[in-house]
């Protein structure tokens, strides 16, 4: 017999995989279904199939569990608070490798064809629905174990079965859902006169129904867990908003300054909130949001009915597909962003400066907005309310509440998320307007140094959020930047842990898909990684990065695959890059190299950032014998270029790891790693005294954005012309490890690595990935090839 069941509620119908040759199965899945207010009553029906290829498929029995079943037994709200007593989502404990659930939701699916996990769900979300009913078929393990094999359990007095009955997944902590019940439904056979009562067949399932209110309340408290600094159970007004950031929410100043002073007699006059509260709080506001949009549908509607609504703009997460979103090599997806007024390079911008100025009063206000699931990528999410919106994705997010990660780590800013008030209001505030090109463009310019092509590189979520809290950090109190540390701190080591974790395996193809990373390069198949963390600083095959000049250690050759800038004196790089009113050199090289500093006054700076879907595996960059490396414990703000313009000494409070090389043709030069928000550690896998060449490996970033820093004593090297021209407008250069960025002073520079002049359309689309990743447009499928998907 060749088993499965298809399970309908309604119109909504599910079927399961086929077991072949079993007459004991189990098949270990996994069924959401949504549950409208009159489907309460309804029955959901299972019906127990046999494959058959010659004759069809042929009908064994059928059975009907009424949901009211499960209803009955549903958790209750508190009448007084309305918060449902549920267990907290466990969002850090590990996965059983042998155990891989089957999760389904059998409801229309969105046109993505990838997802971050295999386990993600496709899902269409009903408007009016207020509940939600899970259906869960599981199994101990992958593979099947022969009838024999199964534990049999003594058959129930009234049954009138002589055939024992497989006892299956009795011990409860091998149950993903401790709150799933167990249901024993016999099965109605086809025939049953025939068989005179000698088989009784029982379907085994557990169920649970849980109000959409009460998946909110979870889905809320996953992600104050994930912004809770301390793991205090408490989350003040920089964790709260920097929570609210990450779903796009328009909330004003006001209204979240409401949320602490209604507490604030039961917390003793501090501005801090419990989960709980801050639960109520954020369901109170999404129910007061529901109301004012539909009295403004209806006012619209009255108005006019004949116009069209426009959409709500929100923050969009690009599908994570190999195809690509502009088509265009002669254009860019990525928005500009126009901005009216901008201060002058490195000015403090008080002027621009008042105390609500990251809101705007007047704009309407949103919990949530976002175009599109950061987990499953259902489409369209900003047409819903925001309730049902907040409901769409803690459903997707209920299966693995680790995936609330994926909200922060996945998103990416459009045109219509960056107008935000607040976001142009940094923009100006922190001068990053100095770039000449781009016409005031807010994004992120980068130019290859192959093609000479100018793109502009997309900024993630985590990113924005570390350019808000460095903003908030420069006018805080003592008290509020120690809060602002301490969250960067405790979202970095967060973020770290979550990536060493074997489930997190599961977010590497997307990984690829979304950033089209060219896997062809990579040492080792996808499916040898064990967790993101080993894929994140993967290595390269040899000779996928060959060093310039390999005879000549005179050239200076790159250290990374990165953005570069460089200036031949330092003092220039503080007047066009480095605006931290802070940094010195004795304050960069801190208590481990004091005595260096003198050293490079006058020096050449490199400064070699890493995006995250760069190859972050770093190299000697000249040949010499390595010193001592030294670490210096620090802050995680954010390296990007609008926070390296502002006037926080980004480099002189980030935790570094300090490497000296004794060069043989340019004196002593200091290799400096900045670590950086949601940079797990910075590893260096060679040892003091070791002779180093160039372009050999000397070291790895574990999962985040980061820089290197190079520092050369005067006179005794110059940058390559090309990288100190665009440097000197603000422009960072694309290049990659090996690749010359400079030379002594009395050797000619190395001109096979500058620009061509007549690029080829492949190398122009290959530069336009490695910057837009999945925004690039479509070209040869090489990228992703070897991606072992």
């Amino acid at each position: 017999m060749d088993p499965f069941v298809v399970t309908s509620l309604g119109r909504k119908t599910y079927r399961t995989r086929v077991i072949n040759h079993n007459l004991n199965p189990v098949f270990e899945e996994k069924l959401v279904f949504q549950v409208l207010q009159h489907e309460k009553n309804y029955s959901m029906n299972f019906t127990v199939m046999d494959r058959d290829k010659f004759s069809g498929n042929d009908y064994i029995g059928m059975v009907n569990f009424p949901l009211e079943k499960a209803v009955s037994v549903a958790p209750e709200a508190d009448p007084a608070t309305g918060l449902y007593k549920l267990p907290d989502p466990q969002d850090t404990s590990p996965v059983p490798e042998a155990k891989r659930s089957r999760f389904r939701l059998p409801m229309s699916r969105s046109s993505s064809t990838h997802s971050l996990s295999r386990l993600r769900p496709g899902l269409k979300k009903e408007g009016s629905a207020s509940s939600l009913s899970t259906i869960s078929k599981e199994a101990s393990g992958n593979s099947l174990p022969p009838p024999t094999s199964i534990p049999e359990i003594p058959p129930s007095e009234n049954s009138g079965c002589a055939t024992p009955v497989p006892a299956i997944n009795l011990d409860p902590s091998v149950v993903d859902d401790q709150d799933l019940k167990t249901y024993t439904l016999p099965l109605e056979m086809k025939n049953k006169e025939r068989w005179e009562a000698k088989h009784c067949p029982t379907l085994y399932i557990r169920a649970k129904y849980l109000p959409y209110k009460a998946l909110r309340q979870q889905f809320w408290r996953a992600m104050l867990k994930q912004y809770d600094a301390d793991d205090s159970g408490l989350v003040d007004k920089v964790e709260l908003t920097t929570m609210l950031d990450t779903l796009g929410s328009t909330l004003h100043e006001s209204t979240i300054d409401g949320f602490f002073k209604r507490f604030l007699a039961e917390n003793n006059n501090e501005e801090i909130l419990t989960f709980d509260q801050a639960v109520i709080c954020l369901e109170d506001q999404l129910q007061s949001t529901e109301r004012s949009s539909q009295k403004s549908a209806w006012s619209r509607t009255m108005q006019s009915s004949g116009d069209l609504t426009s959409s709500t703009p929100g923050s969009m997460t690009p599908s994570m597909t190999s195809e690509a979103l502009n088509q265009d090599p002669t254009s860019t997806a990525i928005p500009t962003i126009p901005v009216e007024t901008l201060g002058q390079e490195g000015e403090e911008g008080d002027a621009l400066y008042k105390p609500d100025e990251l809101g705007d009063e007047k704009e309407e206000e949103h919990v949530v907005e976002i175009r599109e699931c950061p987990i499953c990528h259902q489409p369209r999410l900003n047409k819903k309310s925001d309730s049902d919106i907040i409901t769409h994705v803690a459903t997707c997010a209920s299966q693995d509440w680790r995936q609330v990660n994926n909200i922060v780590m996945a998103g990416f800013v459009t045109s219509s998320q960056a107008q935000r008030k607040w976001y142009t209001k940094v923009i100006k505030q922190i001068s990053y307007g100095g770039y000449k090109l781009g016409a005031n463009s807010a994004n992120i310019l980068v130019q290859d140094r192959i093609t000479g092509q100018i793109n502009e590189e997309r900024m993630s979520v985590y990113v924005r959020l570390g350019i808000r809290l460095l903003y908030k950090g420069l006018k805080a109190n003592n008290m509020e930047k120690k809060r602002i540390r301490k969250l960067l701190r405790s979202l970095s080591f967060k973020q770290g842990r979550k990536y060493d974790d074997p489930a997190s395996a599961a977010e590497i193809p997307g990984f690829i898909a979304f950033h089209q990373l060219d896997m062809s390069e990579v040492l080792l198949p996808t499916s040898e990684f064990k967790t993101f963390n080993e894929f994140f600083y993967r290595a390269l095959k040899p000779g996928a990065r060959p060093c310039s000049a390999p005879n000549d250690p005179r050239v200076v050759v790159s250290p990374a695959d990165c953005r570069a800038v460089v200036f031949n004196h330092i003092e220039t790089a503080q007047a066009i890059w480095v605006k931290g009113r802070e940094f010195t050199l004795q304050r960069l090289l801190g208590d481990a190299y004091p005595e260096d500093a003198k050293r490079y006054v006058g020096g050449s700076l490199g400064i070699f950032r890493l995006a995250p879907q760069d190859y972050h595996r770093f190299h000697i960059p000249v040949d010499g014998v390595m010193g001592e490396p030294k670490t210096i414990e620090g802050e995680y703000y954010t390296v990007n270029p609008m926070a390296i313009r502002s006037a926080l000494d980004v480099y002189g409070e980030n935790v570094r790891v300090l490497v000296p090389i004794d060069s043989v043709a340019h004196g002593r030069v200091m290799v400096i790693c900045v670590g950086a928000m949601m940079v797990g550690s910075t590893m260096i896998t060679r040892q003091a005294g070791e002779q180093v060449k160039r372009a050999e490996e000397l070291g790895y970033f574990k999962f985040g954005g980061s820089t290197l820093l190079l520092l050369f004593e005067p006179g005794q090297m110059k940058f390559d012309d090309d990288l100190v021209a665009n440097s000197k407008a603000a422009l960072e250069t694309l290049i990659r490890v090996g690749m010359s960025i400079g030379h002594s002073p009395e050797r000619s520079p190395h001109v096979s690595d500058m620009r061509k002049d007549n690029p080829t359309l492949e190398e122009k689309q290959d530069a336009k990935r490695r910057i837009e990743g999945s925004l690039a447009p479509a070209g040869v499928q090489g990228p992703m090839a070897g991606a072992g998907m």
